[in-house]
């Protein structure tokens, strides 16, 4: 005991011992300031662990230090010649691994739009060295507020980036309120106990699914996970609600469905030998009140049967052999089936095919129309191959799998007496995902397979179920540009006042670190109205700067924000004041604190006339007013609409001639107004030089349209730039779009 205590004793009069203790205090102290000052600089709860860790793994070391050096230099000395060599090491280490092997990542992730393993990358460098980064996760270029409702409390939220076999990592438990992700595509996992585990995909800032930056005036319901053993099995849950069907040819119009069941897979081949097995093709029941019909011939019972039969004579799908499938098939989709026997299956199952619209629900995210989720969907789709695959691919937003590629699947839905197919098969090109394919229902093409669907509420099978009409292309060739005495005419109704309009400054608001805000209010000329716009300068400006006067998408005209709560970075739009250029945001007629539009009793045509010429009158004191002020660069005034506001530019371009160039997102054709007040009449009249980006994916302004708006202008093939993204409506890939963006005002700037 007494040689125990002597060895505590010399231990405690010992260098080593001094050195760690002081060592102990000083860890502690760099661990309390450090967790005092988080919240001001930010400090994650990560990188206070990790300096604990950090001084714990150091240990060992500083004890060597002070034993090697017991015998040369004091307690003191020692102690701070550690510290000192710590945090040195630490410093020079953090900044070389910062600067020259993590932020070139980032920036190299930040190019290819990756904006998920930036955010990744960047997360880990602010654990572990956070005031060597130039780059925060926090960044708006990076990541966004998202808000993920739940109707249920205590659900466990988890993330990962979309079609990736990354580890899930924890968000919290429902209720949750508004946090950072990364922008881009993220799956969703929600757990509770007693419930069913459920997966979901979105596109961030699109997560609040009720704000999308394309609004058409409707609300999602908070996510709904079910009770556990509620949903039958190979099935995943469809949350009902509205949606806008991403179907070419459907139209924009919101439908809504009740909630419902679909399956997660193709039926497979080894899924179909069961019901042959059970007697599926001589159970008359589940062949009732089915019209039977080829080449336009009615057939019996009987002489259908006849012609289901496979490769060898017998009962069976068109590729089997013998009434079975090949060897090895077993897990790919059943095809070479007719619609018939398709709804047969189902029917021995209980359920029914899928009709359109839930197929469309189940296939798509709930924002779809300007969600960038399908291409990468489509990406890892089998499609343009060579044969189908097993089934497993091409993960949708709501846990379905191959609803794009593979092969053609039925739905309920009649079309002229045809059955109809969507999703596109393995061999044909991705487009065919969102059209619809009408063909004779005894089809029994190798390429045709299908899924089942339950409906929770069998009242949506009426109308949905419904035989439909799907509408044909626009035919666009009725569209004639007006002669040269009928456009002097109408012209006429676009004449604006000539005088410099009146304004006032309502306020100006300084606060914010990259951008000065300000209100003006201005006279537009027309009815003795006012029209109020915000300017947002930046603080980074030396002299007059080219201002950028925007034209907002169809939310601000549905449902608008308030005009004091408009946010550039909302639609990436920041980039540009970034850049020194001045944003102009104008309360078009119809749109924000000037709603609603004038309407004249249901005269459509009237309607859309008085709208257009009051945004020509809009632009006109716009500009006029922009040119009573020294900051403002007039001579490099720039266009830039996105959506509605490409979309239905024609006449602000034809009438106003100051603007030296038009940037124009997600824009082309929407020709459903009527003919004389579409603008598409006035487009070969247009020069003013143009740049278009567009999604390849975009439902609601498909190439096509964008294509027509470009071959029709009248500005020369030199001064007018199309770039398609593989994206859908919204968002287009901010770096690229930013680039090209910079790009084509720098080369019509003067």
């Amino acid at each position: 005991m007494e040689s125990q205590d002597t060895i505590f004793e010399k231990l405690k009069q010992s260098k080593v011992f001094k050195v760690l203790s002081g060592y102990a205090i000083a860890a502690f102290v760099t661990v309390q300031v450090a967790s005092l000052v988080s919240d001001s600089f930010g400090l994650e709860e990560e990188f206070m662990q990790n300096i604990i860790i950090v001084f714990l793994v150091i240990l060992p070391f500083i004890a060597l230090v002070a034993w090697a050096a017991s015998s040369k230099y004091g307690t003191f000395k020692i102690l701070g010649i550690s510290l000192f060599l710590l945090f040195t090491g630490y410093g020079t280490g953090s900044y070389i691994w910062v600067n020259s092997y993590m932020l070139p990542q980032v920036k190299d992730y930040l190019s290819e739009d990756d904006n998920v393993s930036a955010w990744l990358t960047s997360s880990k460098i602010n654990s572990f060295a956070p005031f060597f980064s130039s780059i925060s996760n926090d960044s708006d270029d990076i990541s966004a507020l998202a808000e993920i409702k739940t109707q249920q409390d205590g659900v466990s939220i988890s993330w990962r980036a979309y079609a990736s076999n990354d580890e899930w990592r924890l968000i919290g438990r429902s209720p949750i309120q508004p946090l950072r992700l990364p922008r881009g595509i993220l799956q969703f996992k929600l757990e509770k106990e007693g419930y069913e585990t459920s997966y979901f995909s979105s596109s961030n800032p699109s997560l609040k699914l009720y704000n999308s930056p394309v609004e058409f005036g409707w609300s999602l319901e908070p996510i709904n996970i079910q009770p556990q053993g509620s949903i039958p099995p190979g099935m995943t849950y469809i949350q009902g609600g509205n949606f806008i069907p991403a179907l070419t040819g459907a139209g924009v119009d919101p439908v809504y469905l009740h909630p419902f069941y679909i399956d997660k897979f193709e039926v497979t081949n080894k899924d179909f030998k069961g019901f042959m097995d059970a007697g599926g093709y001589s159970n008359s029941q589940y062949w009732v009140e089915m019209d039977f019909i080829k080449d336009g011939v009615s057939l019996s019972f009987e002489q259908a049967q006849e012609i289901m039969i496979d490769s060898t004579g017998m009962t069976g799908p068109a590729g089997w052999e013998v009434g079975t499938y090949l060897q090895g098939t077993e897990n790919k989709p059943v095809t070479g089936i007719s619609w018939y026997e398709a709804l047969a299956y189902a029917r021995y199952k209980g359920n029914i095919l899928p009709p359109m619209y839930h197929w469309a629900k189940a296939a798509f995210p709930p924002d779809e129309i300007i969600s960038p989720i399908s291409p990468k969907l489509l990406k890892t789709s089998n499609f343009s191959r060579e044969r189908i695959e097993d089934i497993g691919q091409g993960e949708g937003a709501y846990g379905t799998f191959d609803m794009a590629g593979n092969a053609k699947e039925w739905v309920w839905n009649i079309f002229g007496g045809r059955g109809l197919t969507l999703g596109g098969a393995f061999d044909e090109p991705t487009y065919l995902a969102s059209q619809t394919s009408p063909q004779p229902r005894m089809d029994r093409s190798l390429k045709n397979g299908f899924r089942t669907a339950r409906l929770i509420n069998p009242r949506d099978l009426n109308p949905f179920g419904d035989p439909i009409e799907t509408q044909a292309p626009k035919d666009l060739s009725f569209y004639k540009p007006m002669s040269d005495e009928v456009f002097k005419v109408y012209s006429r109704s676009f004449e604006v006042d000539s005088s410099k309009p009146k304004s006032k400054v309502i306020y100006v608001d300084d606060s914010h670190p990259i951008w000065i805000k300000e209100r003006i209010s201005i006279e537009v000329g027309y009815n003795e109205e006012m029209m109020d716009m915000l300017i947002f300068k930046p603080k980074n400006s030396f002299g007059p700067s080219s201002p950028v006067v925007i034209h907002p998408g169809s939310n601000y005209y549905s449902t608008p924000p308030e005009i004091d709560d408009i946010n550039p970075g909302e639609f990436s739009l920041d980039f540009l004041i970034k850049s020194g250029k001045t944003l102009v945001w104008p309360a078009w007629k119809g749109s924000l604190n000037r709603m609603p539009a004038t309407r004249s009793g249901g005269d459509r045509m009237r309607d859309f006339r008085n709208l257009y010429i009051a945004w020509v009158g809009d632009t006109n004191k716009t500009l006029d007013y922009l040119e009573t002020r020294n900051d403002i660069d007039t001579d490099n005034i720039f266009y830039l609409g996105m959506s509605y506001g490409a979309l239905f530019n024609t006449h602000t371009l034809l009438f106003e001639n100051r603007y030296k160039g038009a940037i124009l997102y997600v824009g082309g054709v929407f020709p459903t107004y009527p003919p004389l007040v579409d603008g598409i009449n006035h487009m070969p009249r247009i020069n003013t030089p143009f740049l278009m980006l567009n999604g390849e994916q975009d439902y609601l302004v498909p190439k096509s349209a964008a294509m027509y708006f470009y071959q029709s202008t009248g500005t020369p093939e030199k001064d007018k730039k199309i770039v398609f993204y593989d994206s859908g409506h919204w968002p287009l890939p901010r770096n690229q779009m930013i680039k090209e963006t910079l790009d084509f005002i720098k080369k019509y700037s003067d």
